[in-house]
């Protein structure tokens, strides 16, 4: 009860910044928890306490949002206004998403790279075996082109899980955040560390310059793309979230439902947009910044 109360749901929708340090606490206690009372499975069980303490909160700013799409008529349009121009009133649930991912994603990498090697591959060994099995070394323009289609596939799955967890239970597609906060986290982690050695003993950089710099270029590597990727989840779980609330609340049976039709259609095509415009960089932007290993 402390956690998941520490900012109520106006907060948080409200000034969405104040998220970033909630949910780097969110991640850390759920990291130390799951190493502490189980070790073997810490990096599975991490995810789902970070998941458990940031569901009630995801509730809350869901059904503040569902609010707002029943009362605004173009709400898509609306809403990516507000953030364009950051309007007070709305259009925050956007930029609440994009803090919640940045603290969980920041509180990953910094726990991965600050910790001893041996106990950081125990804490995330299941995140660590999945960047391995989903990593491509491209390099070559032909290359590049027959990837696309495959990185646009695996992102448009997440994006239909994320919708379909959403939809299922509610707010679930907070796990499926929570999941790709901490893969992106160990492969941010991991690159500063491969970075921090290679400007550091190979370039001969001083400390703070050196990791510095390696800082820099993992952030880039993964972020350029992931910026794109993640904001179409965000939107993919809106989606599935006004769904769940206008099955529950059984809007299909008033004038409002086509309302909310078009809205959900309108936020899922964004989406997939968003996807489209993120695999174009990670296939030909993504790759001229240099992965050190």
């Amino acid at each position: 009860m402390v956690l998941e109360n520490i900012i109520p749901g106006w907060t948080a929708e409200k000034k969405p910044w104040e998220m970033l340090p909630v949910a780097f606490l969110y991640a850390t206690a759920a990291i130390f928890l799951s190493q502490w009372i189980f070790p073997a499975y810490a990096a599975i069980v991490a995810v789902f306490l970070t998941t458990i303490a940031s569901l009630p909160l995801m509730i809350s700013v869901l059904n503040i949002e569902k609010d707002k799409e029943a009362s605004i008529h173009a709400y898509l349009r609306d809403m990516l206004s507000a953030v364009i121009n950051h309007k007070e009133s709305r259009g925050k649930l956007l930029e609440f998403f994009a803090f919640l991912f940045l603290g969980l994603t920041l509180a990953t990498t910094f726990w991965f790279v600050v910790l001893p090697t041996d106990l950081a591959q125990n804490l995330f060994y299941v995140q660590i075996n999945t960047i391995r099995d989903i990593n491509v070394d491209l390099s070559g323009g032909t290359f590049f082109q027959s990837y696309f289609s495959k990185i646009l596939l695996n992102n448009l799955k997440v994006l239909a899980f994320t919708i379909l967890f959403s939809l299922i239970y509610g707010a679930g597609a907070i796990f499926i955040l929570t999941w790709n906060a901490s893969v992106i986290g160990v492969a941010i982690g991991s690159a500063i560390k491969n970075a921090s050695v290679h400007f550091t003993e190979t370039v001969g950089l001083p400390g703070i310059a050196g990791y510095t710099t390696a800082v820099t270029v993992g952030l880039s590597r993964y972020l350029i793309h992931g910026i794109p990727e993640i904001m179409a989840y965000f939107i993919g779980a809106l989606a599935g979230g006004i769904i769940s609330l206008v099955i529950i609340k059984q809007e299909y049976e008033t004038p409002k439902f086509k309302e909310s039709l078009k809205h959900i259609s309108g936020l899922l095509i964004f989406s997939i947009a968003l996807l489209l415009i993120g695999a174009l960089i990670e296939v030909n932007i993504a790759p001229l910044i240099p992965l050190y290993k």
